[in-house]
């Protein structure tokens, strides 16, 4: 099995669980389908709110992978609890995108969207058709106080802010 698919398989992921979703459609992404899962905004850009309501609706499921597109470095220096790293400037990216798992939902973040809109429309032109792309990127996610983890992929690291709790009765 290719490295990052197994990667994927494998789990180094944890995601959360809630329930309130909704979102708009990216006008520029090519070959999206339009029946996402019940209750969840159709594929495209999604608003850090949006993202955070289908992180916490996936908790412990390994359909969802968080992938943070940015260098090691940058992913080291602050990242999504759960992400994993597909790092856009590396120069085997473009041949990793085809041994992406097609029955996954990838919701995809760089710094501040704009790398992660590129990433979207190759994903998206590879056949990936699960594909939500967090809009205003990491640094919008941290400054609404969402949490961000200081440290290397899969070891122990520090994490500062929350995801907010359910409404009482959910």
């Amino acid at each position: 099995m290719h490295k990052m698919q197994r990667m994927l398989r494998i789990g180094g992921f944890a995601v959360f669980t809630a329930s309130l979703v909704s979102g708009c459609m990216s006008g520029g992404a090519v070959g999206l389908i339009d029946d996402p899962l019940d209750g969840f905004p159709p594929y495209g850009e999604i608003g850090p709110e949006d993202a955070v309501a289908v992180i916490l609706s996936l908790q412990d499921d390994p359909l969802l992978v968080l992938l943070d597109i940015r260098t090691q470095g940058e992913v080291e220096a602050g990242h999504i609890p759960g992400a994993v790293n597909l790092d856009f400037r590396s120069a085997t990216f473009e041949s990793e995108l085809p041994a992406l798992d097609r029955e996954l939902i990838y919701l995809i973040y760089c710094r501040t969207a704009n790398r992660s809109g590129q990433v979207f429309d190759l994903m998206a032109q590879t056949g990936l058709t699960r594909l939500y792309d967090l809009q205003g990127g990491i640094r919008l996610w941290g400054e609404l106080g969402y949490p961000i983890c200081v440290g290397p992929l899969g070891e122990e690291h520090r994490c500062v802010g929350e995801y907010p709790s359910p409404p009482a009765g959910v």
